[in-house]
């Protein structure tokens, strides 16, 4: 599924998207199990309050969805996931982080942009990142952008920055130029696979109707150790030992 052009694309930008052969019903079954989640803490936060539902509403994502959805945690394993994780990240593999990303119409808010990596250091520090397009990610609908080559220049200073009105709350990569920056359009279907160290960010869906929805399964080598604990760190679920798939 992943061709040697790919791989090589891979090593020199740290970046290639594939396609990644999954069956129409199983996108729509994500899809679904998306929006099922979303309802579900939606109707939790009414009665919670206000401050609840618009929290919800103004950010509909969802880590470790594999938690959330039997239908996510059976599709982590999808074949394209685990072809990648033998190629570039080795033999043993575990889920390090997975989320549900969802990004409604007329939603103006950025991401900023970020290196994976620079949310939790890790020892070893480099993984894999697989944004998955569940349904047509474009730059109407707020598609990620990333900078190709960008992983050379290693880890990066990140800074926390609040949500404001134009953009969701998180870390943001201090660095001077982003004029080598593209858009990632992806049909549904199709996989962006990067490094941890790519710099990356998302638009805003500037859209009437589209609902972008993406799923980000991300894999790491087992047994990793976050620096600021000393500890284990991530969703630790084993998804290759010795290459063959474990479920």
């Amino acid at each position: 599924m992943i061709s040697e052009g790919q791989a090589t694309q891979f090593g020199e930008l740290g970046y290639f998207v594939a396609e990644g052969g999954f069956a129409p019903a199983l996108l729509q079954a994500m899809s679904e199990e998306m929006d099922r989640v979303y309802r579900e803490h939606l109707e939790k936060a009414r009665a919670e309050g206000e401050a609840a539902v618009a929290a919800v509403r103004n950010r509909r994502s969802f880590s470790q969805f594999h938690l959330l959805s039997p239908v996510a945690a059976q599709f982590a394993r999808e074949p394209i996931f685990l072809e990648a994780c033998r190629r570039f990240v080795g033999p043993d593999v575990d889920l390090y982080y997975n989320q549900a990303a969802t990004k409604p119409p007329e939603r103006g808010k950025i991401f900023s942009w970020h290196q994976d990596s620079g949310y939790v250091y890790t020892e070893p520090l480099e993984y894999i990142t697989c944004w998955t397009a569940i349904t047509d990610s474009n730059l109407d609908n707020g598609c990620i952008w990333i900078i190709p080559g960008s992983p050379k220049w290693g880890l990066l200073e990140h800074l926390p920055e609040p949500e404001t009105a134009e953009r969701y709350g998180g870390k943001t990569a201090q660095f001077a130029d982003e004029s080598g920056a593209i858009p990632v359009e992806m049909r549904a279907g199709q996989v962006a696979i990067f490094s941890s160290l790519m710099l990356h960010k998302s638009g805003a869906n500037t859209s009437a109707a589209s609902i972008r929805r993406g799923y980000v399964p991300q894999y790491h080598v087992p047994h990793l150790i976050a620096k600021h604990t000393g500890q284990g760190w991530g969703d630790q679920v084993p998804v290759l030992r010795g290459g063959k798939r474990v479920d």
